[in-house]
């Protein structure tokens, strides 16, 4: 059981950015539309940017010796662009360009249940990410099978509840394969319990330590 998640990082474009107060002679600005802009007349030889961002979203151009940032397609919007280009020219719409004051964002923040990039950096992203713990969390799963008529099958329907020190966390149901999943869980998060109930099966526990995200396998049930 694969999962593969990517995580697009491009300049956050934070309220309170490190980069701005590294730059030298104002080299990098944020416009009145929450925009940050690097100067690349003011910032040419400034290498200390780089660093200064702790998303690592700042790379150096060796050749212009110019720390360089994506700028929110800033001068396309400036044309009369209301999208950049990304949220344009992506097929499945991964990406939005969205015009907001503070109160309405707040408020798809909540509803969407969007989150930023590493809060506790406490910059004040202005790009928000939705199922970021498909990245940042672990998952654990498994695929449950059964003896019937002498083989063994898949398991559809059966009931998954995830438990720990006691406490029910999260319940599912195995797919058409008998496979299940629980993400969002925390790394290292220590001892779990998946209980499995399915009909004209044993119902089954299994105790599991979850370090990283993980695979059960293949978890057999005995006919009742």
């Amino acid at each position: 059981m694969v999962e593969v998640a990517y995580l697009p990082v491009t300049c956050n474009h934070c309220d309170d950015a490190p980069c701005i107060k590294a730059a030298k002679d104002g080299a990098i600005t944020k416009r009145a539309d929450g925009i940050v802009i690097i100067d690349p007349v003011k910032a040419k030889g400034q290498r200390q940017l780089v660093g200064s961002c702790p998303y690592g979203a700042i790379h150096w151009n060796e050749e212009l010796q110019l720390p360089q940032a994506w700028p929110f397609d800033a001068h396309l919007l400036d044309q009369g662009w209301s999208r950049t280009r990304a949220s344009q020219a992506c097929p499945t719409q991964a990406f939005r360009t969205v015009h907001a004051e503070d109160e309405e964002m707040a408020r798809m923040v909540q509803e969407e249940k969007l989150e930023v990039l590493h809060p506790e950096y406490r910059t004040r992203p202005r790009v928000y990410y939705k199922n970021l713990e498909r990245y940042s969390k672990a998952f654990v799963g498994g695929s449950v099978a059964g003896a019937a008529g002498g083989v063994s099958e898949c398991v559809e329907g059966a009931q998954i509840v995830l438990k720990q020190n006691g406490r029910k966390l999260a319940a599912t149901r195995s797919d058409p394969y008998g496979e299940f999943k629980f993400r969002g869980l925390e790394e290292g998060s220590g001892a779990y319990r998946i209980e499995i109930a399915a009909e004209r099966y044993a119902d089954k526990a299994l105790d599991f330590d979850l370090k990283a995200s993980t695979y059960l396998g293949t978890i057999s049930l005995d006919a009742r």
